[in-house]
This record gives C-alpha cells, structure tokens and sequence, in this order.
C-alpha cells in the first residue's frame, strides 16, 4: 500500500518520525548538511526518503540526530527511494513559484545551455541542488537556488555503435 505521494506507509512512517527527531534536536537541514558534507537539499532529500543514505551518511546523520532510532538509519540505507511526487504539492506556494520560473525562464534557459554546452540536456541524476539566500539592494532577503548538473549531449544513433543486438535482425 502507498500513501499520496507513492512512499510506502512503512517509509512514510520513518519520513514522519525522522522529521520529529531533527525537529526535537532544533536542527535545520544546512546544519545536516554541514555535518554531513552534503547538500542542503540533499540533506532534505535524505530525510523525506527521497535519496539512499550511505553507511559514512548515517554515522554523521546518527551524530547530528542522536534520538534516530537504529532501524530507520538501517532502512534509509537498504530501501531504494521513491523519487516521485504528490501532484499536490504543485498548489504548494514555494513549488508553485519555482516551477512557474523554471518554466517562464525555461527556453532562454536551454537556448543558453544549448549556446553554450551543445544539443543536450542537463542530468537531473548527476546532479546537485542548493538553497541559500542572499541580500537585496534594499536589504530584502532574497532565495538563491543553484542547479549543478552534469551535461549530458545528444548522440547520433549509428547502428555500428549499438551493441546490443537489433529486435529487428
């Protein structure tokens, strides 16, 4: 059985108490992150059971969260995740407004990657993602989201580079 957004109840459940531990420690996720060597939204990630944690990971998270339990640090390192999402959350404002720049900003996006980088993509796999905020002109705080991802070029499809022998043959 999965919940809305495809976790199993088991997981969710894990996802739940990892939240009140880091919330019971007064831990934010740049402070995981700086403990642990990672990404803030990695950090995140790990927690929401959106990423696999290593065993170097979890001494690190199990230094900063004291209180999680020994079976949930187990399970966050054998359980793939479930990297997917609750179309719900698009309504959420934070996702909402970053989504809708992404996609106002997206052409002048890929013209300048494919400008600068080729006929390509940017890998959302290698990949790494940032949140900060800085300071404005007027001293507003303002949010930096940085995306690093590997680029990845299309490929001429020549048949005499396919290894893997043809269904047609």
């Amino acid at each position: 059985m999965a919940t809305a957004r495809g976790l199993s109840i088991q997981t969710a459940a894990r996802v739940e108490r990892v939240l009140a531990v880091k919330g019971e420690a007064g831990v934010s996720f740049d402070d995981i992150a700086t403990t642990m060597g990672v990404t803030n939204t990695y950090a995140a990630q790990l927690c929401l059971g959106q990423a696999k944690l290593t065993a170097g990971g979890a001494k690190n998270l199990a230094s900063i969260l004291p209180g999680i339990a020994p079976d949930d640090l187990t399970s966050m390192q054998t359980e793939f995740p479930m990297r997917s999402f609750d179309d719900e959350i698009l309504k959420e404002p934070n996702v909402y407004r970053t989504y809708e720049a992404v996609t106002h900003y997206g052409e002048a996006m890929k013209a300048i990657i494919n400008e600068q980088c080729g006929d390509g993509i940017m890998s959302a796999i290698d990949f790494y993602c940032d949140v900060g905020t800085t300071t404005g002109k007027q001293g507003e705080k303002r949010v930096v989201i940085t995306f690093n991802g590997k680029f990845l070029p299309f490929l001429e499809q020549k048949a005499e580079d396919n290894t893997a022998k043809s269904p047609r043959e």
